[in-house]
């Protein structure tokens, strides 16, 4: 079987050709110089890159670097190709002629192609897309094109398991508003099913104080200004949460010669308090955005204002304390210290802050209290489950009560459920602590709850 990844490079050599490249499996199978030499060029042309044979890879773009490693993988003719996230780097443009390329070896060679995408512009591309949610499988939907018309039909179908449970396509529960209960009808040859109208167990737990907001204090306190630094004290003039505007903001990579526009030209408002999600596919520019609101890269172009402030009217030591004191950080993999226990790894950022040994004591206890982890204090992170994890990584990011906090995909190693309790506890950071959290996420559950949804596309604000 061949195999391709979201990061080409991994099926490339730096100094050889595209051709070499894809003839190198070959070479190391004993294939004939002049048999290797035809073959590698078929499999280019296949993919579209017939006249790129010669050039390596730093003179190839993303996609032509993923299309050239397609052809490598299927050097020694498997039958069966695999692929993950083979778009995650690229953008739309160059995604769709990945596609274009897989559809074209699955039809000259006959290969069968599985591919593991987030992307729904590649879903929405192949004959056949199975979801897995919470390691089942829960829908499939199967295309087919009519000989007559070309018209491609669509039928979707809900995996039923051996006990009967199945899971609805997101897209019906949330056109209904469908929540815990459901009311079915079985007719004499389908069942009906719709939502439940005024369901009180729902009404009870809405009104359910969250802990963040006992254990807290309310925006007016302004409980960080014994952490805040002087030359961002403005931020907090108003409350605990800060404002974000960004203005313009532009940030170009070269790459093999190649300018690659990460963001262009993007201008948003994010208000104080608010949870803010940005989504868009692998590739979109959503890390890009957190790292130049966190002040971590700069701008080709634009700015950013952190509160009143200007981030681009800031020194390189300005912007550190700004990170250290007003802003924390989750990320997709969790980013704790194994061989420190839970405790110790919230306690991190107060060290870096010089916090007294009492008040941190006192500060890490009141979050591992709010995040439900009192009893795993003295655990080593081996030691707990993904949500655990994820959890004393918020705990660790809100124990200097920052006025901003970015998260990173946080969910995006977690199951439906545990994925549930973090967004809920980022939303009560935000509504109940008054906490500006701003988080980039393909999740669907974390777009629910958003305050404010903003959508990249290729670096551009779509919406």
């Amino acid at each position: 079987m061949g195999f391709g990844w979201q990061q080409p490079a991994r099926n490339l050599l730096t100094y050889l050709s595209a051709r070499e490249n894809v003839e190198l499996p070959m070479q190391l199978d004993d294939v004939k110089t002049t048999v290797r030499s035809k073959r590698a060029l078929e499999l280019l042309d296949v993919v579209g890159l017939a006249d790129r044979a010669d050039f390596r890879p730093d003179r190839l773009s993303g996609g032509e670097q993923q299309r050239v490693a397609l052809a490598v993988a299927l050097a020694n003719n498997p039958p069966l190709l695999l692929g993950d996230e083979l778009t995650g780097q690229v953008d739309s443009e160059s995604a769709l002629q990945v596609c274009d390329a897989l559809r074209a070896i699955n039809q000259a060679l006959g290969t069968t192609v599985i591919i593991v995408p987030h992307d729904p512009l590649v879903a929405s591309q192949v004959n056949r897309v199975v979801t897995i949610r919470d390691g089942r499988t829960s829908t499939e939907i199967r295309r087919r094109r009519s000989q007559e018309d070309r018209i491609v039909h669509e039928e979707e179908w809900v995996i039923l398991d051996r006990v009967g449970r199945l899971q609805l396509p997101r897209a019906y529960v949330n056109t209904l508003e469908m929540r815990e209960r459901v009311r079915l009808h079985l007719e004499p040859d389908h069942i009906s099913i719709w939502p439940q109208e005024g369901d009180e167990r729902q009404v009870m737990e809405d009104k359910q104080q969250s802990p963040v907001s006992h254990m807290w204090p309310s925006a007016g306190g302004r409980p960080f200004d014994r952490l805040a630094a002087p030359t961002v004290s403005e931020a907090q003039s108003e409350g605990i949460g800060v404002s974000i505007t960004v203005e313009n903001l532009t940030r170009t990579f070269e790459l093999g010669g190649k300018k690659v526009h990460a963001l262009r030209q993007v201008n948003l408002k994010i208000p104080a308090g608010s949870l803010t999600v940005i989504k868009g596919p692998s590739g979109s520019g959503k890390t890009t955005l957190l790292n130049l609101i966190a002040g971590l890269d700069e701008p080709t172009d634009g700015d950013v204002r952190f509160g009143e402030r200007s981030l681009a009217g800031m020194s390189p030591q300005e912007k550190i304390d700004l990170c250290r004191q007003q802003i924390g950080f989750v990320f997709q993999t969790f980013g704790l210290l194994p061989f420190l226990s839970v405790e110790e790894n919230v306690q991190v950022p107060l060290r870096l802050l010089l916090i007294p040994r009492q008040e941190r004591r006192a500060l890490v206890d009141e979050v591992l209290e709010m995040v439900g982890l009192a009893d795993r204090a003295r655990h080593r992170t081996h030691e707990l489950s993904g949500g655990e994890q994820q959890r004393v990584a918020i705990a660790r990011a809100l124990v200097k009560r920052p006025t901003l906090i970015l998260a990173d995909e946080p969910t995006g190693q977690l199951d439906t459920l545990t994925g549930a309790s973090i967004i809920a506890l980022l939303k009560d950071i935000a509504s109940q602590a008054g906490v500006t959290v701003v988080v980039a996420s393909h999740d669907p559950n974390v777009h629910e709850a958003a305050d404010r949804l903003f959508e990249l596309k290729d670096g551009q604000l779509v919406r």
